[in-house]
Order: C-alpha cells, then sequence, then structure tokens
C-alpha cells in the first residue's frame, strides 16, 4: 500500500514536470508572437528583461510608498485596470484625460500617476494640470520608467513619446513649478522604474 502511493506521489511530480515542458515550449514558440511580428525591434530588446515587466500593472512596484502618501481626495492618471486604493481613475478621454481633469482649483489631496506620463507629447502640459487641481500641501506622486531600460526607449518602443529622467522631472517641478521635492530616486529599482513625489507650496 505504501508502494502505491509512494508511486502515486511520483507519478504527480512527473505529470507536473511534463506540463511545465510543455508550458515552456508553448511560450517559447508562441508567448511573444504578436511582438515578433508587429515589432520585431521591440521584441529584441524586451527579450532580455523579465516578464513582469511587460504585463502592466508598473504601480505594483511603488503601492506601499505611494499608500503614504495618497490620502483624502486624488486621481489616479492612467491608471488602466490597476488603479491605486481611494483614486478616482482618469484615462485617455476626449471629455477628460492627462491634460483636462474634471476637478477645480486647489480641490485634491494627491495625483498619481505611474507609467503615464512618457507616454504625453506635452508632458510639461500635463503637469501643469496636475498641479492646478492639487491643494496647498497636496502632493504629486510619479513613478515612471527609468532611462537605463532599453526596452522602453522610444526609438524601441512605439507607444512611448519620451524618455523620463529624474533630473529632468526635479527641476521642471521645482524650478517651474515651484513644488518641493519630497522623495526622489536617481536609480532604477526592481521594477527598472523611479519615482518623484513632491508636495505643492
Amino acid at each position: 500500500m505504501k508502494l502505491i502511493i509512494l508511486l502515486m506521489k511520483y507519478f504527480k511530480y512527473l505529470i507536473n514536470y511534463i506540463f511545465s515542458i510543455l508550458y515552456d515550449i508553448y511560450h517559447f514558440f508562441f508567448g511573444d508572437l504578436r511582438n515578433r511580428i508587429q515589432n520585431p525591434s521591440f521584441y529584441k530588446k524586451s527579450k532580455f528583461y523579465p516578464n513582469y515587466l511587460k504585463r502592466g500593472n508598473m504601480s505594483q512596484g511603488i503601492k506601499s510608498l505611494a499608500e503614504k502618501y495618497c490620502l483624502g481626495k486624488g486621481v489616479d492618471v492612467g491608471a488602466s485596470n490597476w488603479p491605486i486604493s481611494g483614486s478616482r481613475v482618469i484615462e485617455n478621454k476626449k471629455e477628460e484625460n492627462a491634460y483636462i481633469i474634471k476637478e477645480q482649483d486647489n480641490s485634491l489631496d494627491f495625483v498619481f500617476s505611474s507609467h503615464c506620463l512618457e507616454h504625453l507629447d506635452k508632458w510639461q502640459d500635463a503637469l501643469k494640470e496636475w498641479y492646478r487641481v492639487l491643494k496647498h500641501e497636496g502632493v504629486l506622486v510619479l513613478y515612471l520608467p527609468h532611462p537605463s531600460c532599453e526596452m522602453w526607449l522610444p526609438e524601441v518602443n512605439k507607444y512611448h513619446k519620451w524618455s523620463p529622467e529624474p533630473k529632468v522631472i526635479e527641476e521642471f517641478l521645482s524650478k517651474e513649478l515651484k513644488m518641493k521635492i519630497k522623495e526622489i530616486s536617481y536609480l532604477p529599482d526592481g521594477y527598472l522604474s523611479f519615482v518623484v513625489i513632491a508636495e505643492k507650496v
């Protein structure tokens, strides 16, 4: 009886092993088929990066820090299916988008945006709009792709209009908008991204 139980146990392990091999074979040939066909230059660069960077939900990399600052009434610009807790989602629609937020001046406690700014041609105009709706001491939380990640450069990723750099964002917020930089990371994190947190003063 013990022998039968032992054999069944190892048979289960064998089945799991076979399924894992079949999954690897499928993923190798078909997993990135769309990118291979439609955008070979992106596939060439992106295949060296982990898959979790290619599936959206980058805000997961900053969730704990965002929850510290994103309190009260606020919006998440470009959240898609992964909005930050307690925020109102703003997507790219005609009536409201990154350039037009339907909120009164000085009315929000926070504006959060993850991996959205790089999709905008007029990113300075978007930041000015986000600044407009923030209250005094309201907080802007930006999570952006780090320029060291090749697959996110605009010459590789056709959806990215430009490549944000920590120093460029810092200077625009502090010098142009006169915001106080509360936190900033210059090096890439585990999601090959960087964060800038600024306060309206």
